[in-house]
């Protein structure tokens, strides 16, 4: 490899790899993109080399402003990035063109590099094919974005294992005696079997975009025998409950679709169709891909941020919130960012607690991060078992059970009181009655959803219990 070229940044001449480096410490993969982008670092370089030069001087930069593999593999990803929309050229077409093509030369020298020394270079993951693939794409160059797609395809069959063939092909011997269900079919008979705030917002021939209730888990990262579905399981309803018998009932949405007969992609090898997910606890919009090309052209339109979100969120009102504002604070020990305002407020009185109604817009994308944002500005979500205590009595009382349990262990005794139960508005504490035990739900809803690349732009209806207790508040 050459060395870290110098290339001009902000109107002065820098080494690239501490630009790199410098915008990944700052915001990480998003920061990268940023300043690649913002100085035009891909067309700079290229109106010095060609496509082989430039592609080496971005994975050397790479490689000197990494400081793991996991911060080389987001850097290089983030390269990948750049390219699939740099097009800042006096010729668009020639740059995007010529965008795509450092994409491919930089997988090809991935390749190379890890085949020769697996230490020095990571191995590329469907994050990083699926960004070469987009690029590709929209070049328009199908051959070559074809073999990556079958490349990703065999990654995902070979990561998926066994069970997972099998389950194929159980299903092609399936299909040719089964129907597909139209949508309004499918949405009719899901809410038959797991209730009625499960909905169909949007299906093509790409995707699929649902509404998810809470309390349903969106794969399983193992099978057991409380996700299977059964004949049975569907004659009772509402696969939440309990079986006769006692067993817990925990089919997932990804299941719940395959037995309706939905043609789901299988680059995912955990969970088939899944490119993002949703907490078992939100209900709302999430989407599912249904071919593998979709698939692809999914995950690098999340990567890109090109996949706008919005949440509800039902919170105890604090002593002073901005109408609307910016929280920028680590998630997991990422950079994250969101948006919030304040839909409404409902005044609490001298025995309960006041609350707001926030609508919350998704920046970036952390796990929990709606959560820990709601949390950082004082705001944990209703019901949240993991970053709030304003639990319903029934659920408060086994999370303290839980607590004493592990301090005794530790030999340290609690004498805290938990004060929090006698503020809770009435509308709230009913909700205790209708819960089911060990069932996981509080008060976050994914609201919207837009894929622009797809033409999706959603919103889901709130689920029943969601308007009952906002009804009550408003009265």
């Amino acid at each position: 490899m050459s060395a870290s070229p110098t290339i001009l940044c902000n109107d002065a001449e820098t080494n690239l790899a501490n630009i790199l480096k410098e915008a990944y410490e700052d915001r990480e993969t998003d920061g990268v993109q940023d300043i690649i982008r913002a100085n035009q670092i891909v067309e700079q370089l290229s109106a010095k080399g060609d496509v082989d030069a430039v592609a080496d001087e971005l994975v050397t930069a790479a490689v000197e402003a990494s400081s793991s593999n996991k911060s080389l593999a987001a850097i290089l990803n983030a390269i990948l990035g750049s390219c699939c929309d740099s097009s800042s050229g006096s010729d668009e077409t020639e740059s995007i063109n010529n965008s795509a093509q450092v994409a491919l030369a930089i997988l090809e020298l991935i390749d190379e590099m890890h085949d020769d020394d697996e230490s020095t270079m990571i191995k590329p993951d469907i994050v990083t094919l699926s960004l070469v693939y987009y690029s590709l794409c929209n070049q328009s160059n199908q051959e070559s974005a074809q073999l990556i797609l079958e490349r990703a395809q065999q990654m995902s069959k070979k990561a998926a294992g066994s069970q997972r063939r099998r389950a194929l092909a159980a299903e092609r011997r399936k299909g040719s005696n089964t129907t597909k269900l139209d949508a309004k079919e499918a949405e009719k008979q899901l809410q038959s079997i797991y209730g009625p705030d499960i909905y169909i917002l949007h299906e093509s021939d790409d995707l699929v975009v649902l509404s998810k209730p809470a309390g349903q888990v969106c794969y399983h990262t193992k099978k057991t025998s409380a996700g299977k579905i059964s004949a049975k399981r569907k004659k009772a309803k509402k696969g939440a409950a309990p079986d006769d018998d006692g067993a817990k009932v925990d089919i997932s949405l990804e299941d719940s679709l395959i037995d309706m007969n939905f043609v789901l992609s299988t680059v995912n090898p955990v969970a088939r169709g899944i490119v993002h997910r949703l907490d078992r606890g939100t209900s709302g919009c999430i989407c599912l891909a249904k071919s593998n090309e979709a698939h692809m052209k999914l995950i690098a339109s999340f990567f890109l941020r090109r996949v706008k979100k919005k949440y509800l969120a039902l919170v105890p009102s604090p002593s002073s919130l901005e109408q609307e504002g910016v929280i920028d604070a680590l998630v997991g020990g990422k950079s994250a960012a969101s948006k919030y305002r304040v839909v409404s407020t409902y005044h609490g009185d001298e025995s309960s607690q006041g609350l707001t109604l926030l609508e919350v817009e998704t920046l970036t994308g952390r796990k929990h991060q709606v959560r820990v944002h709601c949390t950082e500005i004082g705001c944990p979500i209703i019901f949240d078992p993991l970053y709030s205590s304003f639990q319903p009595p029934a659920q408060a009382s086994r999370r303290k059970a839980k607590k004493d349990f592990q301090r005794n262990k530790r030999g340290k005794a609690d004498n805290t009181e938990d004060t929090n139960q006698s503020s809770f508005p009435k509308a709230i504490s009913d909700l205790e009655t209708t819960m089911i035990p060990g069932q996981e739900k509080f008060f976050l809803h994914a609201q919207s959803l837009s894929i622009p690349e797809f033409d999706v732009d959603v919103q889901a209806p709130l689920p029943g219990w969601w308007t009952e207790t906002l009804d009550q508040l408003e009265s």
